[in-house]
């Protein structure tokens, strides 16, 4: 206490109005003090799942919501001008198709909204700027507390818009899709290093 210049009195003295207000707390293993509540160093923030896994976990299920809706499947990941997509299931027709894996999408597509609100259940909407008759529908999967991706289904506008008869079951397999990746994901690890991917980061496959 003597290196405070604080009489020991003093210093007990802050010591206890600072327990007070919760900014510092007993050190269970000594006798000193630490710094808590707003005073206490953060904590790293948790790694994202890694994108083969997620890619794993969800691969059936996208596969089941293409085959059931008769629409394109996008998984996304969060980038930093909107979302990456990491997995694309091809509608099931024999119309040609480019694969969309790696691309990314815009904060104003639906895919990217729905990772911005990862909290609401609710199907975000987003009509196709390219095409008039074509819309997206996406929703929010929680992989972990601290991170979400984004699941969506891209088709006719006439059947994805909301304002429009029949939309309710795409939502409905786009909820029920989202819930059990998001179960599948349970216990899967958090990626470290992963086939010279940096931690904390997800490259996707082609």
């Amino acid at each position: 206490m003597a290196y405070l210049g604080l009489p020991a009195d003093s210093v007990r003295a802050l010591l206890r109005d600072l327990r007070s207000e919760g900014l510092v707390r007993d050190d269970p293993d000594g006798d000193a003090c630490l710094p808590a509540g707003p005073l206490a160093p953060a904590e790293p923030a948790p790694a994202p799942p890694d994108c083969n896994d997620l890619r794993a976990s969800a691969m059936n299920w996208a596969d089941a919501l293409a085959a059931r809706s008769g629409m394109s499947v996008f998984l996304a990941v969060p980038h930093p001008v909107g979302v990456q997509i990491v997995h694309h299931v091809f509608r099931p027709d024999n119309t040609p198709q480019q694969l969309l894996t790696g691309s990314i999408c815009p904060a104003t597509s639906a895919l990217a909204r729905a990772v911005a609100a990862p909290y609401d259940r609710r199907c975000v909407f987003a009509a196709d700027t390219g095409r008039s008759d074509e819309a997206s529908l996406a929703i929010a999967v929680p992989c972990t507390a601290a991170y979400t991706v984004a699941l969506g289904l891209t088709g006719p506008r006439r059947r994805l818009d909301p304002s429009c008869d029949g939309s309710a079951r795409y939502e409905k397999l786009l909820r029920d899709t989202a819930g059990a990746i998001t179960d599948a994901l349970k216990g899967r690890p958090a990626c470290g290093t992963h086939a010279g991917t940096p931690a904390g980061s997800c490259r996707p496959g082609v």
